[in-house]
């Protein structure tokens, strides 16, 4: 209960402007209360009205240039305004209680605002608000609604919510967050929306933070990182149109099959959520939820760590650059993985367990993928060992993958696998050829070689290769072409013999063209044959990764 004297409003400022102490400040607000009183048609006895208890959450604490948009300066708030939230509460069993709204508008805060040991009973606004030092919130609950909107968090501290029950709708929208945000050991009761934010620093749940009620992400950007450490979630999060640096799970845990952690750009679509949203909306700002459909999820890094999933986490239709799963586990719940692509994992642990659930959830299109970037990060694993202990299997391992990206990117490219099986088979027939007969074959063997060879050619000696590549070009197709006709033309056979030929050589039992070695001298024998087995050797394993991969979506493959 407060009792508002008129006599001593009437030495009050008439603007907040003009406030430059807490008392100035306090006496302002008891002023701005009697005009509200007044308002609601109080009616003054004995020069003095009366605001009861069960009244106050009707008022308002107004603390600054309210309902003005167009303001060009914020006010500046010269002292700290903890005393002057602590004035207008009352202590109750060892906690102080505001049953007023406070509304803090179009006002720069200098001096910081530390509360503790609160509770808020009526709902508190950050408007168009610059805070130039910290602002945190300890052992304190609201509520009613927490909103913070338009407003600008510089970079000297950090904002803190400690300790806080969070029993109605929390919301962020349209700030600006140069310093660290943290929320340590709270729990969310109620709705939160972070609606168009822009995160220059980390935003962190962390210390046994209880999401107990719907949490999302629209179209906010994260250009550090946005971690939940050791946190439990109760409930449905989900993320809409938001781009993020790093999105980091650590030791986060699912009450049931009920709780929801879903990332996917098709995800609630004209629902429930999305309509709880645009309810919550003022009308001037419903244009946002079209804007989400427009805009996909943009996320770089995904990291879950040490998780025992017991609830449902979707991953569809989102692409990232990273993604790391060690130490996770499936515990009655469920990972789905659909559409979900990977720049690569952070280690092969992860690309196995996608796999492993991509194939429980009967997705084989997907788990091909991750089993590719598996055997990608095997070899990552035994070039290690390579370097460490040297031993031939493992350098056949490498090899033996290596040669599987090359030619089938891992089992995933079949007609990579057919156009790599021709050109080289063509390659060693083309020497083969050329050393048995003494022409130009060979050329065109160098040709393909070198075409083959130039993503493994670090890149400051590539634009050697491509004048080589340039040259031998205008021979292969140049000179060549004219060779060709010339044969053919005057009825030489050497040319038809090489194309009659290459695809007998292309018939993996047919040997006759070692018959053609008889009579050569022991280097041309030499040569020539090694060419023509390992021509073979690499027709018979082109055939397998062509076929390997071209059924790679049958049934059991």
């Amino acid at each position: 209960m407060i009792i508002l004297d008129i006599n001593e409003t009437r030495c009050a400022k008439k603007n907040i402007i003009e406030c430059k102490t807490e008392d100035e400040l306090i006496l302002y607000l008891k002023c701005n209360l009697l005009s509200q009183a007044l308002n609601k048609g109080k009616i003054i006895k004995g020069y003095s009205i009366v605001i009861t208890d069960v009244e106050e959450k009707d008022y308002t604490l107004n603390i600054g240039r309210i309902n003005n948009d167009n303001v060009e300066e914020k006010i500046p708030i010269p002292f700290c305004l903890e005393n002057v939230i602590q004035y207008f509460s009352k202590k109750k069993e060892g906690k102080y209680e505001l049953n007023y709204n406070i509304n803090f508008e179009n006002i720069v805060i200098s001096y910081g605002l530390c509360i503790q040991n609160l509770n808020f009973n009526g709902s508190v606004y950050f408007r168009n608000t610059t805070l130039q030092s910290n602002l945190g919130f300890y052992d304190s609950n609201f509520n009613k609604l927490l909103v913070f909107s338009y407003s600008n968090f510089y970079q000297r501290l950090p904002l803190e919510f400690d300790n806080i029950e969070f029993n109605n709708m929390l919301s962020f929208a349209y700030c600006n967050f140069d310093c660290r945000v943290e929320i340590k050991n709270s729990k969310f009761n109620g709705i939160s929306f972070f609606i168009r934010n822009t995160f220059h620093s980390i935003l962190i749940f962390s210390k046994k933070c209880e999401l107990n009620n719907i949490i999302c992400f629209y179209i906010s950007n994260f250009k550090s990182n946005l971690e939940f450490k050791n946190t439990t979630m109760n409930t449905i999060m989900y993320f809409r149109g938001s781009t993020i640096n790093k999105l980091l799970f650590n030791k986060i845990e699912f009450n049931d099959n009920n709780s929801i952690l879903s990332i996917d750009n098709n995800f609630i679509k004209n629902n429930f959520y999305d309509s709880l949203f645009n309810y919550l909306l003022e009308d001037e700002k419903k244009e946002i939820l079209k804007d989400v459909n427009k805009k996909n999820n943009e996320i770089n890094k995904m990291h879950f760590y040490n998780i025992r999933i017991t609830g449902k986490i979707d991953l569809q239709n989102i692409e990232v650059e990273e993604a790391d799963f060690k130490g996770s586990v499936i515990n009655g719940g469920l990972i789905n993985p659909v559409n979900f692509k990977v720049h690569k994992f952070a280690n092969r642990e992860s690309a196995l367990f996608l796999k492993q659930q991509a194939y429980a959830r009967n997705n084989a299109i997907d788990a091909l993928e991750y089993k590719a970037k598996e055997v990608e990060l095997h070899k990552d694993d035994l070039i290690k060992n390579w370097k460490n202990n040297k031993n031939l299997k493992t350098l056949g391992d490498i090899l033996s993958i290596e040669l599987s990206s090359i030619y089938s990117d891992n089992g995933q490219n079949w007609v990579k696998a057919f156009i790599i099986t021709l050109l080289t088979n063509l390659t060693f027939f083309g020497f083969y050829f050329s050393i048995t007969n003494t022409t130009w074959h060979f050329i065109l063997s160098i040709f393909i070689i070198l075409l083959l060879s130039v993503k493994f050619i670090k890149k400051e000696m590539q634009i050697y290769v491509y004048l080589l590549i340039l040259i031998i070009s205008g021979i292969v197709f140049g000179k060549v072409p004219l060779k060709i006709i010339y044969d053919l033309s005057i009825g030489q056979n050497l040319t038809s013999n090489f194309i009659y030929n290459f695809f007998f050589f292309l018939n993996p039992t047919d040997y006759k063209g070692l018959e053609i070695l008889l009579g050569q001298n022991y280097i041309k024998q030499f040569f020539s044959g090694i060419c023509y087995f390992l021509g073979k050797i690499a027709f018979w394993y082109g055939s397998v990764q062509t076929v390997t991969a071209f059924r790679k979506f049958a049934k059991g493959s």
